[in-house]
């Protein structure tokens, strides 16, 4: 094989490396909205088209979709603030390759309401997490910073912090919760460091789902951290004593991505990636605190 060759498979693996993670799962996160979870997805799940959907769950009755995107190739992205549910919609505009977000508003039983009109995303706003302020301002991650925009504005930084950042979730006390390359970090709103939980990768982690040993999702609560490992294939708790466990370790092709805290129990979300064209499938469960395991939303693998 010539020089010319070798170079154009290495650039053609290169490029298929940086693209896969963007269709091997869904776009989103998970949210609880007093007894309900909400959380972002496609409808139908092996839709080619990739029309994003809200699905909502709660106690007594099974999931089912909440809000239904009608543009292809959308991601919707969940914030609430007590019953207040703030929604970014994003799509993806073929003609100009370019993607536009708005904002929506809701509670669990109203129609949603647009508070920002689709404008143009050069920032990837949601996908690394985001809160409102109030209804004309947001904080948003994206890698390695945090960002506030204000409506009609651009982004500009929101505090500065020591160690790069990929995802943000508000968590209980006004707090919010880091999650860094080998880490996450509990800070208040202009960025004070409250408490670090540094060292969470295992390097010696092999085979992870595209060779990347790194955390997905996590949630705080109570002086407990709850982070989905998307690289050990696990879900995993420290609790307020520094106590580390797994609390549910998940055969491949289950992969974990999103986490959050229900009352004391524990939602934890995973996906079926396997890499040959079919769209991801999804496993939610709900565990416990003596460790029973109920399957909430979940299709034949």
């Amino acid at each position: 094989m010539n020089q010319s060759n070798t170079h154009t498979i290495i650039l053609i693996a290169l490029l298929l490396i940086q693209t896969l993670p963007m269709f091997a799962h869904p776009t989103g996160n998970m949210i609880t909205v007093g007894d309900h979870v909400l959380w972002s997805y496609i409808n139908p799940i092996d839709d080619p088209n990739h029309k994003a959907c809200i699905m909502i769950w709660d106690k007594g009755s099974k999931p089912k979709v909440f809000i239904q995107s009608t543009y292809s190739a959308s991601d919707f992205m969940l914030y609430n603030n007590q019953n207040e549910i703030y929604i970014v919609e994003r799509r993806y505009l073929q003609a100009t390759q370019s993607f536009e977000v708005r904002v929506l508003k809701t509670t669990v039983d109203t129609t949603p309401k647009v508070i920002w009109n689709w404008f143009k995303d050069e920032w990837r706003i949601g996908e690394g997490g985001f809160f409102m302020l109030s209804d004309n301002q947001m904080v948003f991650g994206k890698y390695p910073d945090i960002y506030t925009l204000k409506k009609g504005e651009k982004p500009i930084t929101y505090f500065e912090f020591d160690h790069p950042i990929k995802r943000i979730r508000p968590v209980q006390n006004n707090q919010i919760l880091l999650l860094g390359d080998n880490g996450c970090y509990l800070v208040q709103q202009n960025g004070t460091l409250l408490k670090q939980w540094p060292k969470l990768i295992d390097t010696n982690v092999k085979n992870a789902p595209l060779n990347r040993n790194q955390i997905f999702d996590a949630d705080y609560k109570n002086g407990k951290l709850l982070f989905a490992y998307w690289g050990k294939g696990s879900f995993e708790l420290v609790d307020e004593n520094g106590n580390h466990q797994t609390v549910l370790k998940q055969e491949k092709p289950l992969t974990p991505h999103w986490v959050a805290f229900l009352d004391n129990d524990m939602l934890l979300f995973s996906s079926k990636l396997v890499f040959n064209g079919s769209t991801p499938k999804p496993y939610l469960v709900l565990l416990n605190t003596k460790n029973h395991k109920k399957i909430l939303w979940s299709t034949p693998l």
